[in-house]
């Protein structure tokens, strides 16, 4: 049972790995955000990372996402992926064809947050997208993971990436390579892909090119790159049938921030931006922009919902939005799984604003252990 520092609130609610309530964090964020960002900076600094994104005043820029780095000589960006050599700004790997990633083959239909609304889980877009009228058994994704993430969240289920010792480093047609006839479909996801997402949309390129047949090209990411690299990645997504996943942790800037080191704000920004491109380019079927939300006991609660499903409602309420269960992980551990109770008022919540298309992900997780 956790300890509100701020209101001294007891509750199997509060996680002490971030040390306050949704509340104290939503309506006295001066107070409290100070702390958690020197918790989460000693943290960071085990695995190597800078505590916060730098802003050096004689810095190189980088510009790749919402965090906007301004990297010190012989620093790196807030992602780990980006350091400053001789007032240059350069990937770590040396080359932007070359990136810290792992990847391997899933049978479809895989365990994927738009499964249900996509051609491989269902032949939406059949024969154009799907080579099934139906879920693509016999096929399979290829997922292609990167290790590196321009957010840093208490709840990564992912964590292990940090370790630099862990990573291994692959080429572009490396990873093209693993297309084979059997491939349906490819995600790049992570950490997250916005570090690296030149690296994932040349793999997208050279794959298409070799393999000029149904081939989708998905991304499942937090969002937070810059406009113009959404837009590359919306339009192959588009061309090839495939998908870009956003994920929406939380729709207050401040419990973002908290929980995920990172604003959301462009986040929230790009995604109204893709539901406007997805509704300008006409196609319908399949979706090409899906939302998904954790449900974090405690901190995605009622409040973050209807304001969730407000802002989504408000951008189209025909966007799909998966609702996934959490399991505790990382430092944030000490939380219970998401309870059915707190899943069944989420779909509710999503009902109430209109969205019709929504469902609960992870359901073997759900417990009773709290009401919301």
């Amino acid at each position: 049972m956790g300890i509100c520092r701020r209101c001294g609130r007891r509750s199997i609610l509060v996680s002490d790995a971030v040390g306050f309530c949704a509340d104290c964090i939503r309506e006295h964020s001066e107070d409290v955000l100070g702390s958690i960002a020197e918790r989460r900076g000693e943290l960071r600094r085990r695995f190597g990372l800078p505590p916060t994104p730098p802003k050096a005043q004689d810095g190189v820029a980088c510009h790749l996402c919402a965090n906007r780095c301004v990297i010190p000589e012989g620093g790196v960006g807030f992602c780990g992926g980006y350091e400053n050599r001789g007032g240059r700004l350069r990937p770590k790997t040396g080359s932007s064809d070359i990136a810290a990633v792992s990847f391997y083959h899933d049978a479809l239909p895989t365990n994927c947050v738009a499964d249900w609304v996509c051609p491989g889980g269902t032949g939406a877009g059949y024969p154009r997208f799907a080579h099934r009228n139906g879920s693509e058994f016999g096929y399979k994704n290829l997922a292609v993971f990167y290790q590196r993430c321009n957010f840093d969240c208490l709840f990564c289920q992912n964590w292990h990436f940090r370790d630099e010792g862990t990573h291994r480093y692959y080429g572009v047609e490396e990873v093209a390579a693993a297309v084979d006839e059997r491939t349906a479909c490819i995600c790049f996801f992570g950490g997250d892909p916005t570090p690296t997402l030149a690296h994932s949309l040349a793999v997208a390129r050279a794959a298409l090119k070799k393999h000029p047949r149904i081939l989708r090209i998905c991304w499942e990411t937090n969002g937070a790159m810059n406009r113009g690299a959404l837009q590359k990645a919306l339009r192959v997504a588009l061309e090839t049938g495939g998908c870009v996943k956003f994920d929406l942790k939380f729709h207050s800037d401040s419990l973002s921030q908290a929980l995920c080191g990172a604003s959301n704000r462009q986040t929230l920004t790009n995604f109204r931006f893709a539901v406007e491109f997805a509704r300008r380019s006409g196609r319908s079927e399949p979706p090409l922009v899906v939302a998904s939300t954790l449900l974090v006991p405690g901190y995605t609660d009622t409040a973050e919902l209807q304001a969730l499903a407000a802002f989504i409602a408000e951008c189209d309420p025909q966007t799909p939005w998966a609702l996934l269960a959490f399991h505790p992980d990382f430092v944030m551990r000490d939380l219970p799984t998401t309870s059915r109770n707190h899943a069944e008022t989420a779909i509710q919540i999503a009902q109430r604003f209109g969205i019709s298309r929504v469902r609960i992900g992870n359901l073997h997780l759900l417990s009773d252990t709290y009401r919301i």
